[in-house]
């Protein structure tokens, strides 16, 4: 008898995860390792190595401790605004409605016209 060789996907004796494994890495365990080597938490040893770098003159390094200070700061300024401001999130659905309802009169109007050709 010949046996089909399966072409696309399907289940591999022995892909994935073996049972019993534990989770990923997180970012949390990761930060909380940082703190437990280092000695004092994560944001105070980066703000530490942004002030040495200032110090220092080292001003390749300065950039990128601003480019990861600045990312952080604006992504948590950015979730604030979205928790604290419900105009905002009223304005974005209103907006959203808005625009699948005009979609659909498009397509009604499209539909109207095939029907009358």
């Amino acid at each position: 008898m010949i046996e089909e060789v399966k072409q696309h996907g399907g289940v591999r004796e022995g892909a994935g995860r073996p049972k019993g494994t534990g989770n990923r890495i997180t970012a949390k365990d990761l930060l909380d390792q940082c703190a437990a080597i280092v000695g004092k938490p994560f944001a105070v040893s980066l703000m530490e190595g942004y002030r040495d770098s200032i110090l220092g003159g080292d001003v390749k390094t300065r950039v990128t401790y601003e480019k990861i200070i600045v990312d952080k700061v604006a992504t948590t300024m950015m979730d604030i605004e979205v928790e604290d401001n419900s105009t905002v999130v009223d304005g974005k659905r209103t907006a959203f409605l808005e625009a699948v309802n005009s979609i659909i009169n498009i397509n009604k109007s499209k539909d109207n016209e095939d029907a009358s050709d």
